[in-house]
Parts: structure tokens; sequence; C-alpha cells
């Protein structure tokens, strides 16, 4: 009798376990989702991918069901994507560019689609650009091989 108590306190803990993992899961995504959301207004958010990905799909997925404003660069049929994705001298996609020269906050890339990074990025872009000093002050930044995520 003491064998089935066990595990039924045992069964239990593991569902506890399960279920408060899987809401501070829903909890973090909301959270990122809302902080990408409202970044996305004063930032410049960029996927490079392809057709194929199955990464790039999940990241369309994910933007788009959370009213992000993006922009995706498909890298096998627009050659000014190609060329930037070249540059960058990254080994696959999505890459991430969260800012652009234009705006003079700075670019961040990423390879691979994080919700929790884009949110990092967006919020170190905020960091920064000093409000006395306006963005055509700032220096552009351009994708390059020194600044490539590739180790």
């Amino acid at each position: 009798m003491t064998n089935w108590a066990s595990l039924r306190s045992l069964a239990i803990v593991v569902l506890l376990v399960w279920g408060g993992s899987q809401a501070l899961s829903w909890w973090q995504d909301r959270r990122f989702a809302e902080a990408v959301r409202l970044g996305s207004q004063q930032h410049e958010l960029v996927v490079f991918s392809t057709d194929t990905c199955p990464y790039c799909a999940r990241a369309r997925t994910w933007l788009n069901a959370q009213d992000v404003r993006w922009r995706e660069c498909h890298v096998e049929h627009d050659a000014a994507c190609q060329e930037a994705y070249q540059a960058q001298g990254a080994p696959g996609v999505p890459l991430v560019r969260v800012g652009s020269a234009e705006s003079g906050a700075g670019v961040l890339w990423n390879l691979g689609f994080s919700p929790a990074w884009v949110a990092s990025a967006m919020a170190r872009l905020d960091a920064q650009q000093p409000a006395a000093q306006g963005p055509a002050q700032r220096p552009a930044h351009r994708p390059s091989a020194d600044t490539s995520p590739r180790p």
C-alpha cells in the first residue's frame, strides 16, 4: 500500500513541476512578445531567411502571431539581401538584424531566432542611444565579417 502512495505522491510532484515550467514558459513568451512588439516600433527588425528553412518558418509564425513590425529578407530571391547576408558571414539562416545604420542607434546581429535575444537587443540599442545626442551624430554600422556571429 505504501508503494502506491509513494507513486501517487511522485506523480503529483512531477505534475506540479511540469505545470510550473509550462506556466513559466508561457509567462516568459508573453513578456518577450510585449517587449519585441514595443521595441519594433522604434527599431527595425529584419529576418534573413530562405524558403526551405524550418526555423525561419517558426520565426515568421511567431512574429506574425505577436503583431510585431518586421521585414523578411529572402536571401534566395533578393540580390541586396543576399549581399548583406554574405557580407555578415553567417553560416546559416535565420539571421536576425535589429536596428539600422540609418537610425543611428546601431545594429546587432544574431544567428537564429530567439524572442529573448531580440528583446534584449532592442533594450541594448535603447541604452546605447543617449537622449542628448541625435541619431545623425552616431556612427553607422554595416554588416561585416568582423561582426559575424560565426565563431
